[in-house]
C-alpha cells in the first residue's frame, strides 16, 4: 500500500490528542476510536515491565532501562540490533525531524509489515497507511514521547479484524550528544485473539 496523504491529517487535532496523552487523558479519543467502531486507546506512561502483556515489551523496556542507567535518557549509538534479537520484527526505529514535528522510520519490523501489509522504512509517520484518525493518535503519541522523554505504552482495537485483537505500542526515547531525543524506538506488538503475539506465521 502507498503511505496516506500528509493533507489529509487533522493538524489541529494532532496538538491536542498530544496535549492529552501528555496528561494521560484518553477521553477525547475514546470517544473518536467509538465513533468509528474501533476500542481503545489505553495508554499508560513509564509502565513496570511485569504490566505488559507481550515478552517484547518486556524485554525492550528493561533493555531500555539498563542502557540508561542513571542517566535521563539511553544515548541512540547504544541501539544494537544483536542485542535486541528476542524483540526483533516487532521493532520499529524513527528518527525525528523537525524538533519532533514528525518522525521517519529508519526500520521498519519484518512481522509489524507481514500483518499490517505494508512497510514504511525510509517514509513519514505522518504518512501512514491507516485511517486519519489512527495516524493521528500514533503521531501524537509519539510528539508526547519526544517532548516528556519517557516511556509509553499504549493499545488499541481495530475496528474488525479477523485475526489482531489489539495492537500494542511501547514507545521508547533516545537521546543524542546534546541530550535532546533524536531516535524513538517503538515496539509495536500485534496480538492475536487468544492474547499472544502475532507472528510471521499468519
Amino acid at each position: 500500500m502507498a503511505p496516506a496523504p500528509a493533507a489529509s491529517l487533522d493538524r489541529q487535532r494532532v496538538e491536542r490528542w498530544t496535549a492529552t496523552i501528555l496528561t494521560g487523558d484518553t477521553a477525547p479519543l475514546r470517544e473518536t476510536f467509538a465513533a468509528a467502531g474501533a476500542r481503545g486507546p489505553g495508554l499508560r506512561w513509564r509502565p513496570a515491565p511485569e504490566s505488559l502483556a507481550a515478552p517484547q515489551h518486556r524485554f525492550l523496556l528493561r533493555y531500555w532501562s539498563d542502557l540508561r542507567g542513571e542517566r535521563p535518557l539511553p544515548h541512540l549509538r547504544q541501539i544494537d540490533a544483536i542485542e535486541m534479537r528476542p524483540a526483533l520484527g516487532y521493532v520499529n526505529l524513527l528518527e525525528t525531524l523537525g524538533g519532533g514535528d514528525d518522525f521517519r522510520y529508519r526500520v521498519f519490523g519484518s512481522v509489524v509489515a507481514a500483518v499490517s501489509g505494508f512497510d514504511l522504512t525510509g517514509h513519514l509517520a505522518s504518512r501512514l497507511w491507516a485511517s486519519p484518525y489512527i495516524v493521528e493518535f500514533a503521531l501524537a503519541a509519539l510528539r508526547a514521547v519526544h517532548r516528556r522523554g519517557e516511556p509509553l505504552f499504549t493499545e488499541h482495537g481495530p475496528p474488525t479484524t479477523e485475526y489482531t485483537s489489539t495492537w500494542h505500542r511501547l514507545v521508547l526515547p533516545f537521546g543524542d550528544d546534546r541530550g535532546a531525543i533524536a531516535r524513538l524506538l517503538v515496539g509495536m506488538v500485534p496480538m492475536t485473539q487468544d492474547g499472544r503475539p502475532a507472528g510471521l506465521r499468519l
